[in-house]
């Protein structure tokens, strides 16, 4: 299930959120070329609910619920990772409460929609800016 898409040099990258329960390292990032050619750049992700690429050409993942037993979506589990160079996934945020989007300001900063879903009461959704430099 198609959950996050992002235009970066050409191509289309797409994140899967996967199913429930949700399963570690299930979900990942793929590349679709204009001439339709599709391959994976990401793997061994969970929940991606967003995929963006910063001034540097590197990839960062929303994941919105990580950890060992989670199979459901779990508040304060969500992190931003950065995909490194050879593959790695260097984590930039985590602890985040069900956050569903991310995007990049002009000033730089790469800025999550936190708590974007949940538990009542209504209306305690956040936008969190995170530095990266």
């Amino acid at each position: 299930m198609p959950t996050a898409v992002t235009a970066h040099d050409g191509s289309f990258f797409v994140g899967n959120l996967n199913t429930f329960p949700i399963v570690r390292g299930s979900s990942k990032i793929l590349q679709i070329s204009k001439n339709g050619n599709i391959h994976v750049a990401v793997d061994g992700l969970t929940t991606v609910l967003g995929v963006v690429f910063d001034q540097q050409d590197r990839i960062y993942v929303l994941q919105n619920t990580t950890g060992k037993g989670n199979q459901f979506p779990t508040p304060g589990t969500g992190n931003i990772v950065r995909i490194t160079a050879n593959g790695g996934k260097q984590i930039i945020a985590s602890g985040l409460f069900l956050p569903t989007a991310m995007t990049f300001g002009p000033d730089g900063a790469l800025y999550v929609s936190n708590i974007g879903f949940g538990p009542p009461p209504d209306g305690l959704g956040q936008i969190l800016k995170v530095d990266v430099r």
